[in-house]
């Protein structure tokens, strides 16, 4: 019942309206700022008050002075300029302000009329919302697989999206790298690797400053790849191995004698992705057996678990001068069982060639003295 009489008084007032002396204005305002609205009453309505009515229908200023101060109506003020002008003015604009306004005239009877419409758009600068990745593995960005970026914002006009890489020039210029292409609000990606630049700025701007800017930074996953160097110093009676591991992200590393691990070890980080674990092994003159053995690298994270490991034995001689450098590729992941490459470190017996070398050395010599003192005697 209630609903009904709500329904019979919407259709006496809508009855009531009378619009044949309307026309339509477009205002366009920056947000923060004020707009104002004029309207200029016809001369037959000269001596008549003005009422603003909002997009929702609502009255907004009653008369002059007699603002509303319950709600955010408090922005709008009423001006009375001359006899026939009437005057909105709205501060500090927001979104929501937009919408179609109307300025009317009541009659003695109750009706109103719409003397002018306005349409206020309000133009705000461009926000980004986001920037989301399309890949095919559920948000791991793995090396050799294509990558979309999506720059979302917003704003009034919808804003135009640029791209930039800080390691290139603006994807705008027409140099730019073929793997990269940038399309409306995407930027494709075709062969995502660890050489990939890893910052990409997206720009929005709508001619409504500021403009907005967000970068997203990206790094491909790497399951872990293991190398192990060798080398031997006379000098101080040493071999250095070295694990040279290239992994992202990476969750454990270790070195181990026998299986058992070794610590401590000395760890250089070369950049994001690539490792060293430094293991030094000082040979004993008297017992240079107790260096020997299997000496095993390991790295570890999310994608695998790589292994690779060098042996040590009674190959190695202590007076050793040359230097060996071996290169091993790394094992199979953790799901299958691992299958490790093994070096030997094999180092020629130079000492023995040096003492060799000499002895014959003194020998011709000798020989030759002798000779000349017994060609002389002749």
């Amino acid at each position: 019942m209630i609903l009904r009489i709500i329904i019979l008084i919407l259709l006496l007032f809508s009855l009531s309206i009378d619009s044949t002396d309307d026309y339509l204005e477009n205002i366009s305002v920056n947000t923060g700022e004020t707009a104002t609205f004029i309207c200029d009453l016809p001369e037959r309505y000269s001596n008549r008050r003005a009422d603003f009515y909002g997009p929702m229908g609502r009255l907004l200023v009653a008369s002059t002075g007699e603002n509303f101060d319950s709600d955010d109506r408090t922005r709008f003020v009423l001006e009375h300029t001359y006899a026939w002008t009437w005057s909105l003015i709205l501060s500090d604009v927001s979104d929501d302000d937009a919408g179609e306004y109307t300025c009317r005239i009541s009659s003695v009877d109750r009706t109103l009329t719409i003397i002018k419409r306005f349409n206020l758009t309000v133009l705000t600068p461009p926000k980004i919302v986001d920037i989301t990745i399309e890949s095919n593995n559920n948000g791991i960005l793995m090396e050799n697989e294509q990558v979309i970026l999506k720059c979302l914002a917003r704003g009034n006009p919808p804003p135009t999206i640029y791209w930039n890489i800080t390691e290139y020039k603006s994807l705008s210029d027409k140099k730019i790298d073929r793997n990269i292409i940038a399309f409306n609000n995407k930027l494709l990606i075709r062969n995502f690797s660890r050489t990939t630049p890893v910052n990409y700025q997206c720009i929005a701007d709508n001619g409504i400053p500021p403009r907005d800017t967000r970068t997203r930074h990206l790094v491909p996953a790497i399951s872990p790849e293991i190398t192990i160097h060798t080398s031997f110093s006379r000098y101080s009676s040493q071999i250095l191995l070295n694990c040279t591991i290239t992994a992202r992200p990476l969750a454990s590393t270790k070195w181990k004698r026998n299986r058992i691990p070794i610590n401590p070890i000395r760890r250089i980080e070369i950049n994001d992705y690539t490792v060293q674990l430094l293991l030094p092994l000082q040979i004993n003159s008297l017992n240079y057996s107790e260096a020997f053995g299997m000496y095993e690298c390991e790295a570890e994270n999310e994608l695998k678990v790589s292994k690779a490991f060098i042996i040590i034995d009674e190959s190695i001689l202590l007076n050793t001068t040359i230097l060996k450098h071996h290169r091993l590729p790394s094992s199979s992941s953790s799901s299958s069982p691992s299958s490790y490459a093994q070096i030997e470190l094999l180092l020629n017996d130079s000492f023995c060639f040096t003492y060799n070398f000499y002895l014959i050395l003194f020998m011709n010599i000798l020989f030759v003295t002798y000779s000349t003192g017994f060609y002389n005697k002749r």
